[in-house]
């Protein structure tokens, strides 16, 4: 289940042939059943029903499937884990799809793939992926893509921060996604973010190559056409964080929604409610493509479950630096604490920590 480097297959569709590639089958009854609880939720986005799997579709590790438009919680205590925290692809492939086969299913008729970080030894844990609402059903154009570094990589599309489009393992081949075309066949923009996670605190971190080259053009095409490679940073002159990162540890009895002005912001894990207990990560732009600078936060606000609000002081925050903001009681009153962590990463720790597989 764990993702390794010597995942070199198709994540998603490979252009290389292989010479085993074992189909699923699937167990249609209830295959489609609401409601239960689960530390993981999937909200299909897509205009067709899915079928979720957890790891490569040969393991025929069907978790269920979710109706177009619809999300579903999955308890993965219920899955067959190689420990009792780390990290996995979930796999998305179309029913029609596997209607046209014939009740079968492979590999290449996987249309989406998502990073699932989880940690069983935590009962507040959650993590909330978002299928992309473009992903197509039939699969007739592609976008082709191929992720050449020894890191995870999430495809974004219109903004170093947009909607993932799809994750890629690290040295990951040529792959295909199907995706729709855009309004008057405009193009896409993507970018690459690059992912590691620490080993010791299941932590994420994202970061970016600093060459250009990471944002690349693409119209979807029947033709088979030269993927977009993503090399990842070659050195450490070469990583480069537009964001930087507020953890937020909640020691308090209520839950909150952090908001920047009007806006609500979601934390790395995809949902924006932190419950008592909780430690979250937010992700806050800080930089551009081109410069590595800061920015002011002057309206950052904690909105409590009372409706209550606990505005936050001008908070500075620099690229690649973790920001430590502990939220706790005091003679019966709810107050904060922000401590800045600056530090520089080392290319080489990146890769010992990168904690699935490289």
């Amino acid at each position: 289940m764990e993702i390794t480097t010597g995942e070199a297959k198709s994540i998603i569709r490979s252009s290389k042939p292989i010479e085993i590639n074992p189909h699923a089958t699937i167990d249609t009854r209830n295959l489609f059943a609401e409601g239960g609880r689960g530390t993981l939720t999937i909200n299909n986005q897509a205009s067709f029903d899915i079928v979720i799997f957890a790891g490569r579709v040969s393991n025929n590790n069907v978790m269920g499937g979710i109706r177009a438009g619809q999300s579903r919680n999955f308890d993965l205590s219920t899955l067959s884990l190689p420990g009792r925290n780390g990290s996995f692809l979930i796999r998305a492939a179309s029913i029609e799809q596997y209607n046209r086969r014939n009740a079968r299913v492979t590999e290449d008729d996987v249309v989406y793939t998502g990073l699932v970080v989880y940690n069983l030894n935590d009962p507040t844990d959650r993590w909330n992926i978002n299928v992309f609402a473009g992903i197509a059903d039939v699969g007739e154009e592609y976008i082709w893509v191929q992720n050449t570094s020894n890191f995870v990589l999430e495809l974004r599309v219109d903004t170093p921060n947009g909607e993932k489009l799809a994750t890629l393992a690290p040295l990951q081949p040529p792959t295909a996604i199907p995706l729709k075309q855009q309004l008057r066949n405009m193009p896409y923009s993507f970018y690459a973010t690059y992912v590691y996670i620490d080993p010791s605190t299941n932590e994420i971190k994202s970061l970016m190559d600093r060459r250009m080259e990471d944002r690349l053009v693409r119209t979807p095409s029947r033709e088979r056409v030269n993927p977009m490679v993503f090399g990842g940073p070659s050195d450490t002159s070469s990583i480069s964080y537009l964001v930087g990162f507020l953890r937020i540890k909640n020691d308090t009895n209520t839950g909150f929604i952090l908001r920047d002005g009007t806006t609500y912001q979601f934390c790395q894990k995809g949902f924006p409610h932190v419950e008592s207990g909780m430690q979250v990560t937010y992700e806050l732009p800080s930089a551009s493509l081109t410069r590595e600078v800061g920015q002011p936060y002057t309206n950052l606000v904690l909105l409590l479950d009372n409706m209550r609000e606990i505005r936050i002081d001008r908070l500075d925050v620099k690229p690649g630096v973790v920001y430590d903001l502990q939220l706790f009681m005091r003679d019966g009153n709810i107050v904060y604490d922000v401590v800045p962590t600056e530090f520089r990463d080392r290319l080489e720790d990146l890769r010992v920590n990168l904690f699935l597989g490289g």
